[in-house]
């Protein structure tokens, strides 16, 4: 069990490794040198759980460094790997035993994992595959929910344990150098085996873009090529971020960087896709360090939508847009600040039109909020009732700006 800096979790994650019945076992958890009451918490557990719980406490080089220290105390033919804010389900070692004891030929079992939060509410079904999806399998994402394996320790050993230079992918990076090392030879469980956390400390959460550039790594190097599908999972949770709470960093520099990056791991294909994709997502035209206003990849604003600008970055907003909506006659543009103020704007026909949208009253802890909502004048026509298509009622983005 790597850990750093978990005091909040990782009490329940030991109590599910030793909540474990029918096994014989022993947890070896390593820790990098944690601030936040984790080793008292440790040596408490550690008196209580004695001898099966082995710590120690000191800097390391990450996560995969932790692990290896670990493998090289383990005393036991089979690993497992719990993270400190994850959790194994009852049963989960014994199910993982009797598989690889029925399996000899096998050398690693995996089963299914559900998502929590950090109040351990459920938030849905890991996206598992069975072995026969194989290394082609990764393509789509990383199909191995990481706590819920178990592996043969001389496995791992002879295999050189986890690779210290990944950062973040360094259990795709093992899973895939296992299938390819032992094809047909991976074992499944049709079984709830782990809980995996996700909170805002997580590596999934904090190092998005380095766990995409390694896993693209990792598929370029065992399949030839990453799929642009990364990419784009990336930049859409990048941008829908930026829209809802803009950060202040330079986020299409960050992203052009990324892009440069990756390019190289791409097929020719989709490295023309990822130019033309660049160039004409109006996204990224649009983005802004201290703005943020949720347009689709095509320019078109929802009918309501919330025009986000922090603090100190002007004291208002132009935005230039079309009116190209399907309905016919006016399009009524009601624009209203946090502090309730309020302002109406006709757009009288299709066509460019230009909105000022002062920034008004007291700004909030967030930064401005401005809500643009869009009606049409006339009341709608009976074949309309019931339509949820937002272009209906909107327009399309081609400027804007913070002025002072």
């Amino acid at each position: 069990m790597p850990s750093l800096n978990q005091v909040a979790f990782i009490e329940r994650a030991v109590r599910s490794v030793f909540t474990q019945a029918g096994v014989a076992l022993e947890l070896l958890v390593v820790d990098g040198g944690s601030t936040d009451g984790t080793q008292a918490l440790l040596a408490r557990l550690g008196d209580e759980f004695a001898p099966n719980l082995r710590w120690v406490s000191e800097p390391d080089r990450g996560p995969a460094h932790a692990l290896n220290k670990a493998l090289a105390m383990a005393r036991g033919p089979v690993i497992g790997w719990l993270n400190a804010d994850d959790e194994y389900l009852p049963g989960a070692a014994q199910r993982a035993l009797a598989y690889l004891t029925a399996h000899p030929h096998h050398v690693m079992v995996y089963g299914h994992g559900e998502h929590i939060d950090a109040q351990d509410q459920p938030l849905g079904h890991y996206p598992s595959r069975q072995p026969a999806a194989g290394l082609p399998g990764f393509a789509d994402g990383c199909f191995i929910c990481q706590p819920t394996v178990f592996m043969r320790q001389r496995v791992l050993q002879s295999a050189g344990g986890f690779d210290e230079s990944q950062r973040t992918a360094f259990d795709m990076e093992l899973w895939m150098r296992l299938f390819a090392a032992y094809p047909g030879c991976i074992g499944w469980l049709d079984s709830l085996q782990a809980r995996s956390r996700l909170h805002a400390a997580t590596i999934t959460s904090t190092q998005r873009g380095q766990m995409m550039r390694e896993s693209m790594q990792l598929l370029a190097k065992h399949l030839g090529h990453a799929p642009l599908h990364w990419v784009r999972s990336h930049v859409d949770e990048v941008l829908a971020e930026h829209a809802a709470a803009p950060s202040g960093d330079d986020a299409r520099a960050q992203l052009n960087q990324l892009a440069a990056e990756v390019a190289p791991l791409l097929s020719p294909a989709d490295r023309l896709a990822l130019r033309q994709w660049w160039t004409s997502d109006m996204r990224l035209r649009l983005l802004q360090p201290h703005l943020g206003l949720p347009v689709g990849p095509d320019g078109w604003l929802p009918a309501s939508a919330v025009l986000r600008v922090r603090q100190g970055a002007g004291q208002r907003v132009v935005m230039v847009g079309r009116h190209v909506s399907s309905l016919p006659g006016p399009l009524e543009v009601r624009i209203c600040g946090r502090d309730g103020h309020r302002i109406t704007h006709i757009v009288r026909q299709p066509g460019p039109f230009r909105l000022d949208v002062p920034l008004t009253g007291a700004c909030g802890p967030d930064g401005w909020r401005v809500t643009i909502e869009m009606a049409p004048v006339f009341k709608p026509s009976e074949h309309l009732a019931g339509s949820t298509d937002h272009r209906s009622l909107g327009c399309v983005v081609d400027q804007v700006q913070v002025l002072a």
